[in-house]
Order: C-alpha cells, then sequence, then structure tokens
C-alpha cells in the first residue's frame, strides 16, 4: 500500500479542488497497531477519508459505471483479439479497435432491442 500514500495526497493538492476521487482502499484498521505513533499521519489520513468515500452513493455509482466500461475494454481484448495483436502501427491498431468497438455496439444493440 506504500505505493498509493503519494498517490492520495497528490490527489488532496490545491491542483485538484473540487474533484472528488473515488480510490479503493483495503478494509480494517489503517495504520496498524499504533496509529498515533506513526510518522506518516497526514497519509493515514488520507486514507481514512478515502475509506469513508467508499461508503458514499457516489462511490458505489462510480464502480458500477467502472464496470461497464471495463466490460467493454475486457470484451475487445478478449473476443476482439486486441490483447495479442498481430498489426503493426498505431494507426491499423486504432482501426482495429475502432472495429471492435462497432462491433459490441452492434452486439449491444441486439441484447437491447430483445429484451
Amino acid at each position: 500500500m506504500s505505493c498509493t500514500r503519494p498517490f492520495l495526497l497528490a490527489l488532496e493538492s490545491p491542483k485538484w479542488k473540487g474533484l472528488v476521487p473515488h480510490v479503493a482502499v483495503k478494509d480494517g484498521k489503517i495504520g496498524g497497531v499504533n496509529p498515533e505513533r506513526r510518522k506518516d499521519q497526514k497519509e493515514i489520513a488520507a486514507r481514512k477519508r478515502m475509506q469513508s468515500r467508499m461508503k458514499t452513493l457516489g462511490y458505489k455509482l462510480s464502480q458500477k459505471t467502472r464496470k461497464k466500461s471495463e466490460e467493454v475494454f475486457g470484451w475487445i481484448k478478449c473476443v476482439g483479439g486486441l490483447a495479442k495483436t498481430k498489426l503493426v502501427g498505431r494507426w491499423k491498431i486504432l482501426q482495429q479497435f475502432q472495429m471492435n468497438a462497432a462491433a459490441y455496439n452492434i452486439i449491444r444493440m441486439t441484447r437491447l432491442l430483445s429484451g
């Protein structure tokens, strides 16, 4: 978890004011056995804020939205063959991605129309 600490602190900087980050944090006690004795109090406080945000309705909705978009990219990688493409060059790979995205949309439309 040490790699997320600088990231969490950076998200709370004035540069990102107005942004409510939704970062997953492990359940359980934060900071170990004696968190008040640790030197990284800012990091512990940031993780606690993230953990409290995980209980909000906004976080739950963003996770549902994330799942939907991850399904699309997962389908494109597995079924569409973009995980191990045989093409070389950004233009050709972009075309392959766009064709797969269009195919996925057609599949989605048929499911929406039939249901």
